[in-house]
């Protein structure tokens, strides 16, 4: 999988049934899993060619690409294919696409090698290479997700300011409170009469983006109403139409760059329309705080994410509707489908729904909403929530050369179906991830990387734990869920969305 850009879809404890097998390539790895430095240039010489690296092989620069041109299934049931990969190759494996040397990464002692080496300036490739394209075509700032190097560094101490810092991002619980509020009243007048809420996976991204555009502009926007509920289909849908065009892109030949196919103009067409739309928000909601700052009644706690992006001497007029589009856009592609995801689970597995539960009553005010104090003390549901980089230098890698400005992709979901690396896996155990349980397991402190580490850790964690668990301690309090369907997997997009309707059935405590 290449979810980076932030963060990965899913949940730590989402451990679907692929009993992975250790094949005898992983003991011939494991020998040099300790290699954890930088590599000195004689280590480099001295280690096994790039070429040698095990993998399938394909035809010359074309690589891999035929086999997924023939069956899409394997790019949409992307964690089969890496679990086959596993299986057969080992720990680190090279695969080719369409002149793409993708290194595959399957131990937690390689993540571990890679952030503690990343220097200042982290490279990390775009999640949707389509996207930047059109950008640069529109002469449009590329955004923080597109950036490397200084630019990356200077627009990352901006955002960090007003997304990363944990006392900052608390401002925000009493918006966020109002929309999960708002959402979850919904949720009677919505269920059919088994209980289970139809088409239940758009309700989630309409309660996202309200969400989002609440922090960005505090101003309620109507997508979980029937005044609004056009508007935001078409945000959604364009949404979706860019990643299912760029997944396409990624595992096709790069003929997008250079000619005007029919799949970039339809993707261009979407990013017209949230580009069009995001701009005239940002236009409506500029002119209410500057009329607010011109009347001097403008409160402290009002309008802090915008007027902090409009003051900020750092902040060019040219940054700001990338930071607008990724908080609005982001929270579809990962915040919404993560909650589907863990709702699922919780739906699952009774008995930690009950703890989950339990600690929601715990921590909601009589009033219902969420406090910043809550938050700080939140445990158990914060564990039941559950990126790719650019070589930043020659590396040595389990006793492989890895050039400079290659593509790793590090894949935490198949060496968290290891036995070897995590006991006892086929256990639902929200329970291994908290600190002291974790300690005692002995778990890998790189086992579990969500919205990744160190300097490219995703901008937006602070916000999506917020809502997430804000979310889930709303309708836990409210509800026992249940799930009466088949097992739900992952859908490749670049990120990974559920691939079938999350129906959950909501019975009320």
């Amino acid at each position: 999988m290449f979810p980076r850009f932030g963060k990965q879809i899913g949940a730590p404890f989402l451990q679907w049934p692929l009993v992975t097998t250790v094949s005898h390539r992983h003991a011939a790895v494991a020998g040099s899993l300790d290699r954890a430095s930088d590599s000195s240039q004689e280590e480099y010489e001295n280690a096994l060619p790039f070429s040698s690296l095990p993998g399938p092989r394909g035809v010359p620069w074309f690589g891999n690409w035929f086999a997924y041109k023939r069956d899409m299934s394997k790019v949409y049931r992307r964690d089969l294919v890496l679990k086959e990969f596993y299986t057969k190759y080992g720990y680190i494996v090279k695969e080719t696409v369409a002149g793409r040397d993708i290194v595959h990464l399957f131990h937690p002692d390689f993540l571990k090698q890679i952030y503690e080496t990343e220097g200042k300036f982290p490279l990390v490739p775009p999640l949707l290479e389509a996207v930047k394209t059109y950008r640069q075509r529109k002469d449009l700032a590329p955004g923080l997700g597109n950036s490397n190097g200084e630019e990356w560094y200077r627009l990352r101490k901006v955002v960090q300011h007003i997304m990363l810092r944990p006392y900052k991002a608390l401002d925000y619980l009493r918006l966020q409170n109002k929309v999960a509020t708002d959402f979850v009243d919904k949720f009677e007048s919505l269920m059919s009469e088994n209980r289970e809420i139809p088409d239940f996976n758009r309700w989630m991204a309409r309660w996202g983006i309200e969400s989002a555009a609440h922090n960005c502009f505090e101003m309620r926007m109507g997508y979980l109403e029937d005044k609004g509920a056009d508007v935001a289909n078409r945000i959604i849908d364009a949404n979706s139409s860019v990643f299912d065009i760029s997944v396409k892109l990624f595992f096709s030949l790069p003929i997008y760059k250079y000619l005007p196919t029919p799949s970039i103009r339809k993707l261009f067409d979407c990013e017209d329309f949230i580009n069009g739309l995001a701009e005239e928000l940002m236009g409506m909601a500029t002119r209410r705080y500057r009329q607010a700052v011109e009347e001097n009644s403008l409160a402290e706690d009002q309008f802090m994410f915008l007027s902090y992006l409009l003051g900020s001497k750092d902040v060019s007029q040219r940054d700001i509707m990338p930071v607008i589009l990724s908080v609005l856009t982001d929270t579809l592609s990962t915040t919404s489908q993560i909650a589907l995801f863990n709702l699922y689970t919780l739906a699952s597995n009774p008995e930690a729904q009950e703890k989950a539960h339990k600690e929601a009553l715990q921590l909601l005010s009589p009033s219902g909403d969420l406090s910043a104090e809550g938050f700080n003390s939140c445990t158990y549901i914060k564990a039941c929530l559950d990126v790719p980089r650019l070589s930043p230098s020659n590396m040595v890698i389990g006793g492989y050369q890895i050039p400079e400005g290659t593509f790793l992709c590090l894949n935490n979901y198949c060496y968290s179906l290891d036995p070897q690396v995590i006991p006892d896996l086929e256990v639902y155990s929200p329970e291994r991830w908290l600190r002291e349980d974790a300690v005692k397991e002995k778990v890998h402190p790189y086992m579990l990387t969500p919205f990744s580490l160190g300097r490219r850790m995703c901008a937006g964690r602070r916000f999506a734990e917020q809502e997430l668990v804000l979310l889930l301690c709303k309708i836990l309090k409210r509800y026992r869920l249940e799930w009466h369907h088949g097992k739900l997997h992952q859908h490749f997009r670049l990120l990974c969305i559920p691939d079938q309707e999350v129906k959950v059935k909501f019975i009320p405590r």
